[in-house]
């Protein structure tokens, strides 16, 4: 396999597909790309085309998802990316709501007890891997029917459950956060537009500042600010995939000028707003 220059430019390809519950998909390529601390509310499953990434989460656990493998993150779980390799590595990813997952998992006649977990975030499987691979490309393909999408996509997610996945651990949802925590986060969910104040958070979490900070920091795994940030570009990828114009969603999204989301954007995702849309 050829190597690839690490002056080339990150790319980065965002879409729904409409065929299967409307899940966002991704196709990347990172060389230099380096993730912040992040999370995401839905399961990221994929699989690792080209290269390898390094992965770490909020824990400190340290591993490499290599080439030909599928990583699996589950929702909540906050963590951060980069090359393990010279030429970084190629990624295919699709983004899957909760419970479609879980109503997967159970059968008509024996619902799901639970959120199903994987305990593995890297899982060698090549049948499944290639599963998952063909799906997405299917995904991608202009030409191909609805129809055979969705029943490609259902096909690979069900075998990957099957086959990886169980409800018998709690995943780090919402819910399971201190108290005081959940308000402070509940709070920036429904406020991160107005851009609100650390006493305001505070406030409505019935904690000092700096307990906030210490608290929030220790169960979300990463600050108040950059849970803050997390949320606007993630709802700004939202609004960018439905087709609305970059100035009308940097305002929709709290930030001052298109300018400033872009920088953002481009921190959480290697490109910038303009070069990641299908």
């Amino acid at each position: 396999m050829k190597s690839l220059s690490t002056h080339l430019p990150n790319q980065a390809k965002f879409w729904r597909e409409p065929a299967l519950a409307n899940i966002e998909m991704l196709q990347a390529t990172y060389r230099t790309h380096r993730f912040p601390p992040h999370a995401h509310d839905e399961y990221a499953l994929g699989i690792i085309e080209r290269g390898a990434q390094a992965y770490l989460d909020a824990r400190g656990h340290r591993l490499v998802m290599p080439e030909r493998t599928i990583c699996v993150i589950n929702p909540g779980s906050v963590h951060e990316g980069r090359p393990a390799l010279e030429g970084g590595w190629d990624y295919r990813m699709m983004y899957v709501p909760t419970e479609y997952l879980t109503n997967m998992f159970g059968r008509e006649s024996e619902p799901p007890e639970g959120p199903v977990y994987f305990s593995a975030t890297v899982i060698d499987d090549p049948q499944t891997m290639r599963l998952l691979y063909e799906a997405h490309l299917c995904s991608e393909s202009v030409d191909a029917h609805p129809l055979e999408k969705a029943s490609r996509l259902t096909a690979a997610l069900f075998q990957l459950v099957q086959r990886h996945a169980q409800t018998a651990q709690r995943i780090d949802l919402p819910r399971s956060l201190p108290g005081a925590v959940k308000r402070a986060r509940d709070y920036i969910d429904a406020h991160f537009v107005e851009n609100p104040t650390l006493d305001a958070i505070s406030e409505a979490a019935g904690m000092s500042s700096y307990h906030l900070i210490r608290a929030f920091k220790h169960a979300v795994g990463i600050a108040p600010h950059a849970y803050l940030v997390q949320r606007r570009v993630a709802m700004a990828k939202h609004l960018l995939l439905k087709g609305q114009a970059l100035r009308q969603v940097a305002i929709e999204v709290g930030y001052c000028d298109q300018g400033h989301l872009s920088r953002e954007f481009w921190r959480f995702f290697g490109v910038p707003p303009s070069r990641s849309r299908r």
